[in-house]
């Protein structure tokens, strides 16, 4: 066996020959295409590069995601067959160029996008069936774009609008006194987080004392249409800090200063405000009836417009939950927050049917909000006029209330167990008296003349075993469902 050469001949032999080198590393046949010489090649074969897998891309046919059937495609995508198709030609105009030699359909970016807001993960089926060709940076590519074309100007002026004409805010008053019985109420506002990456730069007015995210404020009407969102600020934000930066602020601050009352509907984080009715402190569901009370409960049933938006926002579209994945950057947010919101309106205002939550992802959800929240301020700096407004809203309501007459159908006060077995036996003795005439016809041939007919019908509703059918249920040693 002949030995191993040196080192430095086994490199001289193959510097002097490059065939060898050829041959140790490629196939024989690959070597010798390449070693042809140039003369026996065609001259009319023009030598080309070998296109790369994704250039010669061909989507499947059956992976179209309009081929599933319309309930199907409501809960995989949340948008109807031809709310889909009107999207895609909305946002072909404004969809950003695509820098990658590779150009996929805008129908396919938006099935994409739509696919990722629903569900918060980056899928790689389509309804149900595997598509090797939707692959994750195919998805996060789709999403960027679509999201960066939700957020043009044109799009969002269309979809989400508050009212600044006085006669589209009378319709919006309107509404709400109508639904609520509160006047002049231009919209419901609260705030909710929504996580994202921990950023490079700012990264303490992003950190909510438990995770980083966006603090977004969300006003919407009373049919739950949102009409303004500011997805801008970071997770540290206060509620008023939020609304202070708002344009909305300065908007009604000079409507209430003009002498037309216009307001929004706060909830317990916000202090009072002219322009901010908030709910009145102490006032819980066992305090006794008085204007204040009247006005809180009102005030807890308006205010839960917003809150079942952004319940419904994010029920609906999952990437916006605490629970979602925290990969994207803080811009990228701040724009998939404002598309979520165009979608919702778009859902909205076709009535299509919101996919619930489930049970663990709404409690975390609260848990979440709640620890990112903190506790409610106790100490507020209190605004005099603010106030002074609540007040005059408080007498007024006090004042339009409807008070229900006294016509004997209210309800009476609950009765103990002893009571109601009294009133039941009484009730029963009665209605057997008037029966004991009857009876005293019919069995009167058979009885005995020394019988006490009066004593009968009180033996009978005692010693009777159904007494369990006709009491009501109120007896101590049966169990109460």
């Amino acid at each position: 066996m002949a030995e191993k050469p040196p080192e430095e001949i086994y490199i001289s032999v193959v510097d002097e020959e490059p065939e060898i080198f050829e041959l140790l590393k490629w196939d024989s046949s690959h070597t010798q295409k390449q070693h042809e010489p140039q003369h026996q090649q065609p001259e009319h074969r023009p030598i080309e590069k070998a296109k790369s897998p994704e250039k010669r891309f061909t989507r499947p046919a059956d992976s179209d995601p309009f081929d599933l059937n319309e309930p199907s495609f409501i809960e995989t995508y949340r948008l109807s067959k031809d709310l889909a198709r009107n999207l895609c030609e909305e946002l072909k105009p404004v969809m950003p160029e695509s820098t990658k030699s590779i150009e996929f359909s805008v129908e396919s970016k938006v099935m994409a996008a739509l696919s990722f807001y629903a569900t918060g993960k980056y899928q790689k089926s389509i309804g149900g069936r595997s598509d090797p060709h939707i692959t994750q940076y195919f998805v996060s590519t789709a999403v960027l774009q679509v999201t960066e074309a939700m957020n043009h100007p044109s799009i969002v002026k269309k979809y989400i609008h508050f009212p600044h004409l006085r006669q589209e805010r009378d319709i919006v008053k309107a509404r709400f006194y109508m639904k609520y019985g509160i006047p002049n109420v231009l919209g419901c506002v609260d705030c909710t987080h929504v996580p994202m990456a921990r950023p490079d730069d700012d990264t303490k007015s992003h950190f909510n004392k438990s995770y980083h995210s966006k603090k977004v404020q969300i006003i919407c009407d009373s049919d739950q249409t949102i009409t303004s969102v500011y997805a801008t600020p970071g997770g540290s934000n206060s509620h008023d800090v939020i609304l202070n930066k708002h344009a909305v602020r300065i908007d009604l601050q000079s409507l209430n200063n003009s002498g037309e009352q216009c307001w929004l509907i706060g909830g317990p984080y916000y202090t009072q405000k002219p322009y901010l009715m908030t709910p009145i402190p102490k006032i819980a569901k066992k305090s006794p009836v008085s204007p204040e009370k009247y006005y809180t409960n009102l005030h807890t049933q308006t205010h839960s417009a917003v809150t079942d938006t952004i319940k419904q926002l994010k029920s609906r579209w999952k990437c916006l939950q605490a629970t979602c994945n925290k990969q994207l950057d803080p811009p990228t947010v701040a724009m998939m927050i404002v598309a979520c919101c165009i979608l919702n309106n778009i859902c909205n205002r076709r009535g299509l049917p919101v996919v619930p939550m489930t049970q663990t992802e709404e409690r975390l959800e609260v848990m979440k909000q709640k620890v990112a929240n903190g506790p409610i301020p106790r100490k507020q700096v209190e605004d005099v006029n603010g106030i002074q407004a609540r007040a005059q809203l408080v007498e007024r309501l006090w004042n339009e209330r409807r008070v229900v007459p006294d016509c004997g159908n209210a309800p009476r006060k609950r009765m103990s167990k002893k009571d109601r077995i009294l009133e039941s036996h009484n009730a029963q003795m009665s209605q057997e008296t008037h029966q004991q005439p009857q009876q005293q016809q019919m069995h009167q041939p058979t009885m005995n003349h020394h019988e006490d007919l009066s004593k009968r019908p009180r033996i009978l509703s005692i010693t009777t075993p159904t007494y369990g059918l006709s009491m009501p249920p109120g007896w101590g040693h049966y169990p109460q469902h």
